[in-house]
């Protein structure tokens, strides 16, 4: 008797992915799940052998599930493809990659091109598409969307965010605790909701505070280490006075970036200037000083995507429940970050 995956897992009331990780033996879980998964198994009089657990495949069809991101070659982006790509492995689904490069015409250029790909669906990271033309996107091709990292207010495209504002007031509050008042954002691509959500948050917190987020300190750039550091070398440009003694960057390549345009003017990290990132690549562990950074999970963001993908699938294309997910991301402390200045 052959038993659908998402049968044991509403059984169990697991993740799909836990039950397969009990029935190959890929990656340990807690004892007390794993019986859960082996008492559905028993009251679904299923055999508990890999080749008998069906997958919730609605046909032999190959299916292939599109991931769209700005720069392969961001570490953060990176680690969501992993993610993205071993849950497509479980489900048996391939995957088809589009970059952007950080281009509207390139990104306009691919959304032209996907209908003829025969997509089951399609994961956007970092895209700077309007709302107004994902949903005409969706609309006409009724491909499954999952779009990370921002809100599309349309039921049936889903999206899984991380709690970006929550996050950057939580990265503003502790150099406030620290005796930081001239506090700059280093916001990449500024007009872009992800950049917006995060100001916001730093501006709650310096109000809060009864401090500001003044125009000045609030610089964009490419989000890169190139555009990280001409964005903190325009800020050490400023009399010395207004100059910030906190920055905190859109992301960690910008942060790195930020780094070392300090240490160019022979200012230290975090004595003169203390330094907040967001994304915790690895490089911000292995940078000195090691970088302060928030840290939102990252393979768990890919593979909750394909997930996703995999239930409208199932669904047949219906409005799912959990049409936005938002996920909370700590900040991580090292030692990029200190007492303000005298």
């Amino acid at each position: 008797m052959k038993i659908l995956l998402k049968e044991i897992a509403k059984q169990a009331g697991v993740s799909e992915a836990t039950v397969s990780r009990v029935i190959n033996k890929t990656v340990p879980v807690s004892p007390a799940m794993e019986q859960r998964v082996f008492d559905a198994v028993q009251t679904l009089g299923a055999d508990l052998s890999a080749n008998k657990i069906k997958r919730n495949r609605t046909g032999d069809k190959p299916l292939v599930i599109g991931l769209i991101v700005s720069d392969l070659s961001n570490p953060f982006f990176e680690v969501v493809m992993r993610g993205v790509v071993s849950e497509a492995q479980f489900y048996d689904y391939g995957v088809q990659i589009f970059e952007t490069n950080e281009d509207l015409a390139t990104e306009n250029r691919i959304f032209e091109l996907i209908p003829r790909f025969q997509l089951g669906g399609l994961i956007i990271c970092a895209s700077g598409v309007s709302d107004s033309k994902l949903i005409a996107f969706f609309t006409r091709t009724k491909i499954p969307l999952v779009v990370l990292n921002r809100l599309i207010n349309y039921p049936q495209i889903n999206c899984i965010t991380i709690d970006h504002h929550k996050a950057m007031y939580q990265a503003a509050m502790h150099l406030i605790n620290l005796g930081h008042k001239r506090i700059a954002y280093l916001s990449g691509p500024s007009k872009r909701e992800p950049s917006i959500s995060r100001g916001n948050g730093i501006r709650e917190a310096l109000k809060q505070s009864g401090l500001e987020l003044s125009s000045e300190l609030c610089v964009s750039s490419f989000p890169n280490e190139e555009g990280g550091f001409h964005a903190m070398i325009s800020l050490l440009a400023l009399p010395k006075a207004k100059r910030p003694t906190g920055v905190i960057a859109f992301n960690d390549l910008i942060a790195l970036g930020a780094m070392r345009a300090i240490r160019t003017k022979n200012l230290r990290i975090p004595e003169d200037i203390s330094v907040v990132g967001n994304d915790n690549i690895e490089m911000a562990i292995h940078c000195y000083p090691a970088l302060t950074t928030i840290s939102p999970p990252k393979n768990y963001l890919g593979k909750l995507a394909v997930q996703t993908i995999n239930s409208v699938l199932q669904n047949h294309g219906e409005e799912t429940p959990n049409g936005f997910i938002q996920i909370e991301a700590p900040l991580t402390l090292r030692y990029s970050t200190g007492v303000a200045p005298n």
